[in-house]
C-alpha cells in the first residue's frame, strides 16, 4: 500500500472523501479488510506506486508492515492493538520515517475521535524515543502537521505535543512547539499552556515562564484564573510585590480569583515570612465576603508555628472554628508537630485526643510528630509503646517513623534496640537510608565504639548510599574526640572527592579537636584554606580558635583574631569575651579584663554566670576581694545564682587573706542553697579553721561532716 493510498483511506475514515462509483469502492475493499492484506507488496502495487511517486511526489516504504496496524486503528479505534507496538520497536523494524508517518496518522485518528489520552500516550512514546535515542526532537511537529486534515485536528495534536514535551521535561521543545503552532495560525489551548507553565516553574526556568506568560497575555490564548494562580505561586519566589500586582491585574481584567487563588496568595505570604500580613488579608476576605477555606487558615497557622508563635497559632485555630470552618486533620497535625518540636508533648497529646474525639482520623504524620516529641523529651518507653501500637491501628510504618524511633534509641544509648528496628525495617522491605545510618554511626561514636561506627560507614558506602554532611561531621567528630585528627583530615579529603563539601560546622569540629590537643597553631593553618573554599568563618569558629590560643597562653594571637573578627563585621559573643577575660585574668591583667567585661555591656552582649565567675575568680586570685565581692553582688542582682565554682573562688580568696568570717558566711550560704562544697574547699577551710577557731566555726565544721 502506498502513502497515497493510505492517505486516501485515512481521509475516508475521517469522512473527508465520499466514493460514488462502485469501482472506487471496490478498489478500496481489500484495504479495509486487514485479513486479506499482504505486507509483501505485489508487483502490481509496486508499479502503481512507482508511477504515483513520479507524478505526486509520494514514496513507497521498503517495509510496510505498520500499515495493517494503521488500517486496523482506522476501522476499529483499537487501542490494545497499538499498545502492543511501541514506537522504539517500530523504528527498529521499519525505520524512523515510516514509523513517524504511521504513528502520526494513528495520533490524529485517536485525537479526532476524542481519545486524547491514547493520543498523548503515543506522543509521549515518540518524544521519549527521540530524547533517549536521538537526543533531539527535530521534525516531530512538522511530521504531525503534515498528516493533519483540518485546523482543528492540527490544533488538538499540537496541544498534546506540548504536554508530551513538557511532561518529558523537554521544555525547550515544548516552548518551540507552542511558538511553531502560533506561527502557522494554530491556537494552543490555555490548559496546555498552563501545564507547560507548571513544568517550567518546577524546573525554575525563569525567563521561559515570564516570556510564555507575556506571550499569552499579548497574543493568546488568554490567561484564565488558573494561569494567574500558577504564575502567582512562582512570583512569590521573587518577592511579595509581583504577586500582589497579579491580583490587581486580575481585578482590572474583571477576573474573579477563586478560593485556590486566595489560598495561594495567603500561603505565599506565609512562606515569605509574613504570616501577620496573611492574617490581615484573610480577615479582609471575610469582611468582603470573598471565598476562603481551611487551606487559608492552615497556611497561616503553619506560618505562625514556623515563627514559634504557638500562642498566636492557637488563637487563629480558635478563630477558624468561630467563623464556621471545622479544622481538618492538617490543622491538627500542624499544631501537634509544632508543640512537639517545642518539647510540649502534653499539649500535642491533648490536641491529638481532641481530634480523635470529634471523629477526625489521625494520619501517620500526626503519629510521627508525637513519636518524635516523645523521643526528643526522653520518654522512650512511651515512644516505643506508641510505635508498637501503630501497626495494631492499621498503620504501616514508613521511613519517617522508623528513622524517628531508631534515632531516639541511638540518642538514648539503646543501640541494641536501634539495631533491632533496623532489622525489622529491612524485613518490611524498607531500605535503610542515609538518615538511619547517620543515627547509628552517631550512636556508636558517642558510645566510644568508633571502630563499629567506621564499619557501618564502610557498609553504607558499599551499599551505594552516599553520606551527607551530617554523617561526615559525626565521623570527623568521633575521630577528633579520640585524638585522631590526622584521620579526620583524611576523611574530609576523601569526602571532598565524593562530592561532599565540608561546611563551617565540620571545620569547627576539626578546629575544636586541634585546640583541645593544644595545637591551636595547626588549627589556625586550616583557617586560610577554609576561607579560600568560599566559607566565611562565623563567631563560633572565631571563638573556638580564640579559646584555643588563650588556653595555650598565646594571648597576643588571641587578640589578633579578636581584632580580625571585629574588622570582618562579626560581633563577638559571650563565649568570645569570656575566653579573653579568662586569659587576661590568668595573666594578672585585671584592669584590661575589667575593661573587656564592661565592654560587653556597652556592646549589648549579655553577661552570664560564667563570664561573671571568670572575672570574680580573677580578682580573687589577685587578692582584690572588695572588687570580687562587688561583682558577686552585681551578679546576684542580675538574677544569676552562684554555683560551686563561684563559691569556691570567693571562699579560697577570703581564706588566703585570713578573712575567715567572710569565708564561713559564704559556706553557710552555699549549704543553704543546697550546694555541697568540694573536697578541696573543705580541706582548705578545715586547715584554716584549725589555726584560727572562730565563733561558729565548730558548728560549721560539724555541718560539713554531716554533708559528707
Amino acid at each position: 500500500m502506498s502513502r497515497r493510498e493510505l492517505g486516501l483511506l485515512f481521509r475516508v475514515r475521517l469522512g473527508k472523501v465520499r466514493f460514488f462509483s462502485p469501482s472506487s469502492t471496490a478498489s478500496l475493499a481489500p484495504m479495509l479488510d486487514e485479513h486479506t492484506y499482504d505486507s509483501n507488496l505485489t508487483a502490481e502495487t509496486k508499479i502503481l506506486d512507482k508511477r504515483s511517486a513520479e507524478t505526486e511526489h509520494s514514496y513507497i516504504e521498503r517495509n510496510c508492515a505498520l500499515f495493517p496496524l494503521v488500517v486496523r486503528v482506522i476501522r476499529s479505534l483499537n487501542w490494545k492493538a497499538v499498545e502492543k507496538n511501541s514506537f522504539s520497536k517500530a523504528v527498529e523494524k521499519h525505520g524512523l520515517s515510516h514509523s513517524m508517518d504511521a504513528f502520526a496518522i494513528i495520533i490524529h485518528i485517536f485525537s479526532s475521535a476524542g481519545l486524547r489520552r491514547e493520543a498523548l500516550n503515543l506522543l509521549q512514546d515518540i518524544v521519549c524515543y527521540h530524547k533517549n535515542a536521538i537526543g533531539d526532537a527535530f521534525g516531530i511537529f512538522d511530521t504531525l502537521v503534515s498528516w493533519s486534515l483540518s485546523l482543528k485536528s492540527s490544533s488538538l495534536v499540537s496541544q498534546l505535543l506540548i504536554k508530551a514535551f513538557a511532561g518529558s521535561l523537554m521544555l525547550e521543545n515544548a516552548v518551540d512547539s507552542f511558538l511553531l503552532a502560533k506561527k502557522i495560525g494554530l491556537e494552543p489551548s490555555v490548559s496546555s499552556c498552563n501545564f507547560l507553565l507548571k513544568c517550567l516553574i518546577e524546573r525554575n526556568k525563569v525567563e521561559f515562564v515570564r516570556s510564555l506568560f507575556e506571550e499569552m497575555k499579548t497574543s493568546g490564548p488568554t490567561p484564565n484564573v488558573y494561569t494567574y494562580t500558577i504564575v502567582m505561586k512562582f512570583y512569590f519566589k521573587y518577592g511579595i510585590s509581583q504577586a500582589e500586582e497579579l491580583l490587581v491585574e486580575m481585578e482590572r481584567n474583571a477576573m474573579s480569583p477563586t478560593v485556590v487563588t486566595y489560598g495561594t496568595f495567603i500561603n505565599g505570604l506565609c512562606k515569605a515570612g509574613d504570616a501577620e500580613l496573611a492574617l490581615i488579608y484573610l480577615r479582609e476576605l471575610r469582611n468582603r465576603e470573598l471565598p476562603f477555606n481551611n487551606y487559608c487558615y492552615n497556611a497561616i497557622i503553619h506560618g505562625f508555628c514556623c515563627k514559634e508563635k504557638l500562642y498566636e497559632a492557637m488563637m487563629i485555630f480558635e478563630e477558624m472554628k468561630s467563623c464556621g470552618l471545622s479544622p481538618d486533620v492538617h490543622s491538627y497535625s500542624i499544631l501537634i508537630d509544632a508543640f512537639c518540636k517545642k518539647a510540649n508533648v502534653q499539649k500535642g497529646l491533648s490536641l491529638f485526643y481532641e481530634m480523635v474525639t470529634i471523629g477526625i482520623k489521625p494520619t501517620l504524620v500526626s503519629h510521627s510528630s508525637l513519636l518524635d516529641g516523645l523521643c526528643k523529651t526522653g520518654q522512650m518507653e512511651s515512644a516505643l509503646d506508641w510505635f508498637s501500637k501503630l501497626e495494631a491501628l492499621g498503620f504501616k510504618h514508613d521511613h519517617t517513623s522508623y528513622n524517628i524511633i531508631i534515632d531516639g534509641c541511638c540518642k538514648h544509648g539503646d543501640l541494641d534496640g536501634a539495631c533491632k528496628y533496623v532489622n525489622e525495617m529491612i524485613g518490611n522491605n524498607l531500605v535503610p537510608d542515609v538518615f538511619v545510618f547517620t543515627s547509628l554511626i552517631c550512636g556508636f561514636c558517642k558510645s566510644g565504639c568508633l571502630e563499629t561506627a567506621m564499619k557501618l560507614f564502610k557498609h553504607m558506602l558499599d551499599k551505594g548510599i552516599l553520606p551527607n554532611i551530617v554523617t561526615c561531621t559525626v565521623i570527623v567528630d568521633g575521630y577528633c574526640k579520640e585524638g585522631l585528627v590526622l584521620e579526620a583530615f583524611e576523611l574530609m579529603d576523601e569526602m571532598l572527592r565524593q562530592g561532599v563539601i565540608a561546611n563551617l560546622f565540620m571545620y569547627n569540629v576539626i578546629i575544636d579537636g586541634l585546640c583541645k590537643e593544644r595545637k591551636s597553631e595547626k588549627a589556625w593553618e586550616i583557617f586560610g584554606p577554609m576561607v579560600k573554599r568560599g566559607l566565611v568563618p562565623d563567631v563560633v569558629i572565631y571563638s573556638t580558635l580564640i579559646d584555643g590560643f588563650v588556653k595555650e597562653s598565646k594571648l597576643q594571637e588571641a587578640f589578633k583574631l579578636y581584632a580580625r573578627m571585629s574588622k570582618d563585621g562579626i560581633t563577638p559573643n559571650t563565649i568570645t569575651y569570656t575566653s579573653l577575660i579568662n586569659g587576661l585574668c590568668k595573666n594578672c591583667k585585671m584592669r584590661e579584663a575589667l575593661n573587656l567585661f564592661e565592654e560587653m555591656n556597652k556592646e549589648g552582649v549579655r553577661r552570664d554566670k560564667i563570664s561573671y565567675t571568670s572575672i570574680i575568680a580573677g580578682f580573687c586570685r589577685s587578692g582584690d576581694m572588695k572588687k570580687a565581692w562587688t561583682l558577686y553582688s552585681e551578679m546576684i542582682q542580675e538574677g544569676f545564682s552562684p554555683d560551686i565554682v563561684t563559691y569556691t573562688c570567693l571562699v579560697e580568696g577570703y581564706c588566703k587573706l585570713d578573712m575567715m568570717d567572710n569565708a564561713i558566711m559564704l559556706v553557710s550560704a552555699m549549704l543553704k542553697d543546697g550546694i555541697t562544697p568540694s573536697t578541696i574547699m573543705c580541706s582548705n577551710l578545715v586547715s584554716r579553721l584549725c589555726y584560727n577557731i572562730r565563733h561558729g566555726a565548730l558548728n560549721l565544721f560539724e555541718e560539713l561532716i554531716r554533708k559528707g
